[in-house]
C-alpha cells in the first residue's frame, strides 16, 4: 500500500447508483469515469448491486446477517475483484469500505484486518473518519468508532 496513492473506495448505498467514492471527499465518482469499466474487466458491477442490496435487504428483515461476514460471497468476489484491478492503477487504489452491524457492537473500533490480521494503517489527517484505516494487505478501508 503507497501511502501517496489516490485512494478511492467501493461501498453500496440504498438509492445511490454510483458505488464508487473518493476516500478523501466522500464524493461519487461520476458513473463515466474509467475506474467503474476498469472494474467491470473483473466483475458484474450491475449484479454485484443486486446481490448485495439482497444481502442488505436480508438483514433489515433479520433474516441473514451475512453482508457484514466479509467472507461471505458478496464481499469476497468484490474483493478478489479489487485485488485484480489494483495490479492494474498506478498512483490510484481502490479499497472495499466494510463494518461490522454497529447495532450490536456500537462503539467497535478497527484494529486489525478481518482477513489477514495483521495491524490496520491510519490513513491520518484528510480522510474522514468514515474512511480511518487501510489494510496492509487487502483492499479494505474501515471507519473509526463515531461517537
Amino acid at each position: 500500500m503507497h501511502k501517496n496513492n489516490e485512494i478511492f473506495k467501493i461501498v453500496w448505498l440504498p438509492q445511490q447508483d454510483e458505488i464508487i467514492f473518493n476516500a478523501k471527499y466522500e464524493t461519487p465518482v461520476s458513473l463515466h469515469s474509467d475506474l467503474y469499466s476498469k472494474l467491470a474487466t473483473y466483475i458484474d458491477i450491475g449484479e454485484w448491486k443486486y446481490l448485495y442490496e439482497k444481502a442488505y435487504r436480508n438483514w433489515l428483515d433479520d433474516i441473514s446477517d451475512a453482508v457484514y461476514n466479509i467472507h461471505d460471497q458478496v464481499n469476497r468476489s468484490m474483493i478478489v475483484a479489487l485485488i485484480q484491478l489494483n495490479e492494474t492503477l498506478p498512483g490510484r487504489r481502490l479499497c472495499y469500505w466494510f463494518d461490522i452491524d454497529r447495532t450490536h457492537n456500537e462503539g467497535f473500533t478497527w484494529k486489525c484486518c478481518p482477513i489477514s490480521g495483521k495491524e490496520l494503517i491510519l490513513l491520518g489527517d484528510g480522510y474522514s473518519r468514515k474512511n480511518s484505516f487501510i489494510s496492509p494487505e487487502y483492499p479494505l478501508v474501515f471507519p473509526v468508532y463515531e461517537d
